[in-house]
């Protein structure tokens, strides 16, 4: 057999490993679908590749040794090899994908509690002023004595609940902060340290209005 004859084999091998392509998006799948879908035919695709260009490989060497029989045992030597190449390129790729994918989600986890914590945040300013004004009220009917002090320390049992529930929430935000810091530093990505920056903000202004309502609360007659 000829140089060229080898040549050829591993032209054809090659053309042959060309003719594989991504998979066309399916409407009929989810977005995940459809990206799982072309994770395993790049696999897939990966792996054929690295066994024919161990095959065309295998057989050249084989070839150039002089011996047909030389070529077949080169090209199936040269398979298998290709085929371990090509299986750990594949799944360097796919594990690559993978952390990337979940990467973006945990990103996307973090976005949505710093986004909750500004909406809390928000709704708790508007809250503790509402509350102050229900305490005011509630003052002036204590000082007329329109209310009883047992009355009053009833209504003030609603304050204490409001209180337990912005503290629970400045605990709870402040925790995700400290981990989205935690991943910034190990990830090394900034998009987590933006989340936990605002995040944190958040968490001020929730301490802002917790301290305004102890404030009022504590600033109500005693009985």
């Amino acid at each position: 057999m000829s140089r060229s004859y080898f040549t050829k084999i591993i032209i054809g091998c090659f053309c042959f490993s060309l003719m594989a392509c991504t998979p066309a998006y399916n409407p009929n799948l989810s977005p995940e679908q459809n990206r799982q879908m072309q994770r395993n035919s790049q696999f897939n695709q990966t792996l054929g590749t690295g066994a024919l260009s161990g095959a065309a490989l295998g057989a050249l060497v084989g070839g150039l040794a002089g011996h047909g029989k030389g070529a077949l045992i080169g090209s199936l030597s040269g398979a298998a090899l290709g085929t371990g190449a090509g299986y750990a390129v594949a799944h360097r790729t796919e594990n690559q994908q993978l952390q990337e994918d979940q990467l973006n989600k945990q990103i996307a986890a973090a976005h949505q509690i710093a986004l909750n914590a500004s909406n809390d945040a928000q709704q708790a300013s508007l809250q503790v002023a509402q509350l102050q004004r229900q305490l005011a009220n509630l003052n002036k009917q204590i000082a007329s004595k329109k209310i009883t002090v047992r009355q009053y320390k009833q209504q003030l049992s609603h304050f204490n609940n409001q209180k337990a529930q912005l503290n629970n929430k400045i605990n709870y935000y402040s925790k995700q902060s400290e981990q989205m810091h935690q991943y910034a530093q190990i990830a090394h990505d900034n998009r987590f340290e933006q989340e936990a920056q605002s995040t944190d903000a958040a968490v001020s202004r929730l301490k802002y209005a917790e301290n305004i309502l102890v404030n009022g609360m504590n600033n109500q007659p005693a009985g």
